[in-house]
């Protein structure tokens, strides 16, 4: 089925959609406001999405998770506080007794362990030592007419971030400011416990783990890096994703198109913001998607706000995951109808939910467009729904819609 054929007589036109989503995101901030995983007003904002979705689709329901959200972004504090409990060691060991260095080894490993299981691998370390909640998945399914021969599903997220506090108060660098020293200080304290351990130099010793007091304050910064008590609006970051990915149901069933053998699923995901909890529960719930012989695709949508910065992610996770090469050309290709050159690059810091896609064993990739420097709006109070672009908005629902019609046509 061709796109531009379908749009020249279309009921429902891009303005349409884009107002749509534009109406819808403002609604959700307006009555739901911020909404951290697993708490009422996430719930809320999935079953608006259910019931709002529900005439577009064959099948809808919410699927719920279990998932423990605070771990996440808790190991920046507990990196903190091994740092600073390393020093101390260190302290003890260059004067008193050196075998405490070790202890200073075994409080960064712990540090690192964090930083590196939660934030570079999503892998959910330091869940066991928080509260679980119940969060939740929206389904949208639009059947195919006959056999289901391919799958896609497009997807945005609904949860919402705590505010990041120095990207708020310094811009969109303030978080490397205080990441920076704070890196340094971990080596550092690293090389001082070596040292501890090694040196037969007791001034030596007593110079470095001295040296450590400079980057006190850098941890001391990492316990407020995010404020636990302000969770942003996320209009922008993730509830535009969300409506693109809605935008394009609701253009196929206001069309009246079903296509021959492709299946179309929308799926508004709870839990990005803490690890992608949602999107890795929707795929360990539904294996079958893997092997069911359905040429299956995942798109991620992403922050759509600033066209100069549109991009396609190949690589995900802080580049850590390799996403489908053949789903890149399909959205860049896409693209090009509709007359946007969209680079194919890797997310330089954090993740997608088409990282998750990517590591159950789904072709998937991301489409974002904001600014990685981080954007100003980036996990801030500022990300509002007055800050909504409607223009980049429809043009990524036009870049979707193409997307879908192209799958369809000839798959990856």
């Amino acid at each position: 089925m061709d796109y531009l054929k379908t749009k020249e007589k279309a009921k429902t036109d891009l303005k349409i959609l884009t107002d749509f989503a534009t109406d819808s995101i403002k609604h959700i901030c307006d009555s739901f406001g911020p909404r951290p995983c697993g708490e009422e007003s996430e719930r809320k904002a999935l079953e608006y999405m259910y019931e709002q979705l529900k005439p577009y689709a064959d099948k809808v329901w919410i699927e719920s998770f279990k998932c423990n959200p605070d771990a996440f972004m808790s190991f920046v504090p507990v990196a903190g506080a091994c740092c600073t409990a390393a020093t101390a060691a260190n302290l003890v060991a260059a004067t008193k007794c050196k075998k405490s260095a070790l202890g200073a080894l075994a409080a960064l490993g712990t540090g690192v362990a964090g930083l590196v299981g939660e934030f570079l691998f999503y892998k959910q370390p330091l869940d066991p030592f928080f509260k679980e909640k119940e969060s939740g998945n929206v389904i949208v399914v639009r059947e195919a007419k006959g056999e289901t021969k391919r799958r896609i599903i497009l997807s945005g997220h609904i949860d919402s971030a705590p505010e990041w506090t120095y990207t708020y108060k310094l811009g969109s660098h303030g978080a490397i400011y205080v990441a920076v020293p704070a890196i340094l200080g971990l080596l550092y304290t690293g090389a001082t416990a070596a040292v501890n351990l090694v040196s037969k130099k007791p001034c030596l010793k007593k110079k470095m783990a001295l040296g450590q007091l400079a980057f006190l304050p850098a941890y001391a910064g990492l316990f407020a890096f995010t404020n636990n008590k302000k969770y942003v609006d996320g209009a922008n970051d993730d509830l535009t994703g969300c409506y693109v990915s809605a935008a394009v149901m609701k253009y196929l069933a206001d069309n009246d198109i079903r296509f021959e053998n492709t299946e179309v699923i929308c799926m508004p995901a709870g839990g990005e913001e803490c690890g992608l909890r949602g999107s890795k529960a929707f795929f360990a719930t539904h294996p079958e998607m893997k092997n069911d012989g359905v040429e299956t695709v995942f798109i991620s949508f992403d922050t759509i706000r600033d066209e100069d910065y549109m991009m396609i992610y190949e690589k995900d996770m802080t580049g850590m995951v390799k996403n489908d090469k053949r789903v890149c050309d399909l959205l860049k290709n896409a693209a090009a109808k509709c007359g946007l050159d969209v680079p194919v690059g890797a997310i330089p810091l954090g993740s997608t939910d088409a990282a998750a896609a990517s590591e159950a064993g789904i072709a998937a990739a991301s489409f974002v467009a904001m600014d990685p420097a981080p954007a100003r709006y980036y996990h801030t109070r500022l990300d509002k729904a007055d800050i909504l672009v409607p223009e980049t908005i429809e043009k990524v629902i036009d870049v979707a819609l193409q997307t879908v019609f192209d799958f369809d046509e000839q798959g990856i």
